[in-house]
């Protein structure tokens, strides 16, 4: 086969569609346009989304407000009335709550909340606890063990301002006061010095 032999497949390209040419064309007197109307006449069309002036579709719909955190951890709830079914001294694990089917799976990490009463002695293993259920199974003698490691916030950018909240305004007046003072004599010092050094200069 040679460059000239080259053709596209058939059906890959068609005629153009010659309108107003005559009705025995196929598209002659209105051109498939129809009669009168906006969208007969040459020049502008209707905008997208245009429907008469009526309220558009994606008008209706609902909006999508706020976002979707991509950091979020969504924790698994186990609260203390699940933990009751077990024997006093037992120690519970993720790995022991979805054996007893009150995990779905291990793949989100779980959280002891404070919903119920314990009475039981347990050692609870999690990812996290909520402030009231680790209280409530030290109380019941048990222990916790926290599996998940927490992120420390940092604070020093909220030191200083903290820092400026606890000053009256009359120690930060004493303190401009104060500022303002020491450079005033350490000009008049600078300005001392430099006459001794004239006046030295002077009777040589």
């Amino acid at each position: 086969m040679q460059a000239h032999q080259l053709k596209p497949p058939p059906g890959a390209k068609h005629a153009r569609k010659r309108v107003g040419r005559g009705n025995a064309a196929g598209q002659g007197t209105y051109s498939g346009r129809g009669l009168k109307g906006q969208k007969s006449r040459a020049g502008n069309k209707p905008r997208r989304f245009f429907e008469g002036g009526q309220t558009r579709l994606f008008k209706k719909l609902p909006f999508r407000r706020g976002f979707r955190n991509p950091f979020r951890v969504e924790y698994q709830a186990v609260n203390l009335d699940d933990l009751e079914r077990f024997d006093n001294g037992a120690e519970v694990t993720p790995d022991l709550l979805k054996e007893k089917g009150i995990l779905r799976s291990l793949r989100k990490p779980v959280k002891i909340l404070a919903s119920g009463n314990l009475t039981k002695k347990l050692t609870v293993t999690a990812q996290r606890f909520s402030a009231t259920a680790k209280e409530r199974i030290e109380a019941a003698g048990g222990t916790v063990v926290e599996s998940g490691e927490r992120k420390e916030k940092s604070t020093r950018k909220y030191r200083a301002a903290a820092k400026d909240k606890t000053k009256g305004p009359a120690e930060a007046a004493v303190e401009t006061d104060g500022g303002e003072s020491e450079a005033k004599a350490e000009s008049e010092a600078k300005a001392e010095s430099e006459g001794e050094g004239e006046g030295d200069g002077v009777s040589e």
